[in-house]
């Protein structure tokens, strides 16, 4: 049981990390405050978690685990889509200092 809320604890930990590190906030992780501590952080974080799931269920098994593959969803989602993510993010409205007079 210790096991998978490690699991649990490491995969739903790397999303905010990859968040932090996009946002370029300052949080300490475990390799640093920068950007890319926390995405190497977030990278670690999804690394032991599916080492720990292969570990211990094997990866074949990962449909059978529908709250874990919930999570793994949206944090890949996250990790694959954030370019167009970014660019719902990104204002691209003329500023009143760019227009014309």
């Amino acid at each position: 049981m210790f096991i998978d809320f490690l699991i649990g604890l490491f995969a739903a930990n790397a999303l905010p990390h990859y968040l932090f590190s996009r946002f370029d906030s300052r949080i300490l992780g475990l390799f640093g405050y920068s950007s890319r501590a926390n995405l190497a952080y977030s990278i670690f974080c999804m690394i032991v978690s599916l080492s720990l799931f292969q570990w211990k269920y094997g990866l074949s098994t990962i449909a059978e685990h529908g709250i874990l593959l919930g999570v793994l969803v949206v944090v890949f989602s996250f990790y694959v889509g954030w370019g167009v993510i970014d660019r719902f993010l990104t204002d691209h409205s003329p500023r009143p200092s760019d227009s014309a007079e």
